[in-house]
C-alpha cells in the first residue's frame, strides 16, 4: 500500500495546477468576486461599487483568476462584462462553505 501510494502522490503537473487553484481562492477579495460573479456578470466599475475596492485591486485579482482560467471576460462595447468561467468553482466554493458551517455548528 505504501508503495502504491508513493507513486500516485508524487508531484506532479496536475498536482502543481490544483495548488494554484487553492492559492487563487486563498484571497478573501477574490472569493469576494466569485461570490459575485456567481449572481450575475458585472463589469468591473460595477465589481468595484459592490465590493468597495479600487479599480486596480479589482483589476489585479480579476487577471489572477483569469489566469486560472476561474473567471472570463467578455466585451460589450468600451467595457469587459466578467463571469465565472464555469461552474465547477462555485462547486469548490459550496463545499468549502458547507465545511466551514458545518465545523462552527460543531464549536458552539
Amino acid at each position: 500500500m505504501v508503495e502504491h501510494l508513493k507513486h500516485h502522490l508524487g508531484v506532479s503537473d496536475e498536482l502543481e495546477r490544483m495548488v494554484a487553484l487553492f492559492k487563487a481562492l486563498g484571497d478573501v477579495n477574490r472569493v469576494r468576486i466569485i461570490l459575485a460573479l456567481s449572481q450575475t456578470t458585472l463589469s468591473v466599475t460595477e465589481l468595484t461599487e459592490v465590493l468597495d475596492l479600487s479599480q486596480s485591486s479589482i483589476s489585479h485579482q480579476l487577471s489572477i483568476l483569469k489566469q486560472r482560467n476561474l473567471v472570463k471576460g467578455t466585451r460589450s462595447g468600451k467595457n469587459i462584462h466578467y463571469s465565472l468561467a464555469d461552474q465547477h468553482i462555485m462547486s469548490v466554493v459550496g463545499l468549502v462553505k458547507e465545511h466551514v458551517a458545518e465545523n462552527e455548528k460543531k464549536n458552539d
